[in-house]
C-alpha cells in the first residue's frame, strides 16, 4: 500500500514546483513567496541550499548543459540564475496586458524540444471573487516569445504525453483541466478539450482547485488539488478518477516523480491561507509504494 509520509519540516508560505535535479540527486522546489528557492537532499532530510530572490516566484528548471544555472520564472519575468554567483539576468518578460489587478507568471515547464511553457495568475489569490479570464499562456524558446492563450484565469499546471502527441494544462480557478493536440517540432497547440471541471464533473466534487500536475510512464495524469488536501490519479482517456491520495495539509499545490527510479512522488503545500493552521500545512511530503513511475 501507498504510504504518504513528511519529507522535510520547513514551513513553507507557498512550497511549488518540484523539480527533481537528475545529476545531483536532489529535489528542488520554491517557496514562492519567500521568495526562495530550495534544494532539498533526500539522503540527510535536510535543505542543502536556500537561494533567496526578489520577487515571488512561478517555477524553476536547470538548464540541460549546466544544474547550477536555473531558468527561474519570478514576477512576470523569466530569469537565468546562476546559483553559484547568485547573479540573475532577465531573459523575457511575461506582460497581461487588459489585468486591472498585479500579476505574476505562475507553474512553468519545459517540452521535449526544451521550450518553457508557462502562464500567469493574479498575486492576491482570491478564489471565490477574483476577476476571470484576464491572464495569458505563453512559451518562449530561443530568445523568442511566443503568446499561446488568453483569457486565462490562474494558469497552472503542465504535462505532456510520453509520445508528445497531448499537452495538459489547467486553470485553477474555473477548475478546467484542458487536452490539446500538441505538435513538438513547431510547439503549437490546438484542438483545446476540456477533460474535467473540479467541483462539477462527477468524481470531481471534492477536489478542490487543479493546481500542479505531473504524468507517469503509463500516460496517466497526477494531479495536486488545491484546498483539498488531494493528489488524484486521472486517466486522461475516460477522465475518470483512478487514484485518490489524501494529505495532512489541506493546501497541496504541485507534485512529480523522483528518486533513482522516478517512483517517489513528492508533493508540496502551502501555509499562507488563514485557515492552514495544522502543524503539516505548508511542509515537503513524499509518497511511496505507488507502483507507478514518472518519467
Amino acid at each position: 500500500a501507498m504510504k504518504v509520509e513528511v519529507a522535510s519540516k520547513r514551513k513553507n508560505i507557498l512550497g511549488e514546483g518540484p523539480h527533481w535535479d537528475e545529476r545531483s540527486g536532489t529535489l528542488l522546489y520554491v517557496n514562492a513567496r519567500g521568495p526562495e528557492v530550495v534544494r532539498f537532499d533526500l539522503q540527510t532530510r535536510t535543505e542543502t541550499e536556500i537561494l533567496k530572490l526578489d520577487y515571488e516566484i512561478g517555477n524553476l528548471i536547470p538548464y540541460a548543459e549546466d544544474n547550477r544555472k536555473l531558468m527561474v520564472c519570478m514576477g512576470n519575468g523569466v530569469y537565468k540564475v546562476d546559483l553559484d554567483t547568485k547573479q540573475t539576468t532577465l531573459l523575457t518578460e511575461m506582460l497581461d496586458k487588459d489585468t486591472p489587478v498585479p500579476t505574476r507568471i505562475n507553474d512553468g515547464k519545459c517540452d521535449a524540444m526544451g521550450r518553457l511553457w508557462a502562464g500567469s495568475m493574479p498575486i492576491k489569490v482570491d478564489l471565490e471573487g477574483m476577476i476571470q479570464g484576464k491572464n495569458n499562456f505563453w512559451s518562449y524558446s530561443k530568445g523568442q516569445l511566443k503568446h499561446k492563450l488568453d483569457k486565462i484565469s490562474l494558469s497552472n499546471g503542465i504535462t505532456w504525453t510520453a509520445d508528445n502527441k497531448t499537452m495538459f494544462y489547467n486553470d485553477s480557478v474555473p477548475g478546467k483541466l484542458f487536452a490539446f493536440d500538441f505538435d513538438l517540432a513547431s510547439g503549437d497547440i490546438s484542438n483545446r478539450r476540456v477533460l474535467a471541471e473540479f467541483r462539477v464533473t462527477p468524481g470531481y466534487e471534492q477536489l478542490g482547485y487543479p493546481d500542479g500536475m505531473t504524468i507517469d510512464v503509463n500516460d496517466k495524469l497526477w494531479i495536486t488539488c488545491f484546498a483539498a488536501g488531494a493528489v488524484v490519479q486521472v486517466d486522461p482517456e475516460t477522465a475518470k478518477v483512478l487514484t485518490k491520495i489524501n494529505f495532512p495539509a489541506k493546501y497541496t499545490t504541485s507534485c512529480c516523480f523522483g528518486g533513482k527510479n522516478y517512483d517517489t512522488l513528492y508533493v508540496t503545500s502551502a501555509t499562507y491561507p488563514p485557515d492552514a493552521t495544522r502543524p503539516e500545512d505548508g511542509l515537503l511530503f513524499q509518497v511511496t509504494e505507488l507502483g507507478v513511475k514518472g518519467k
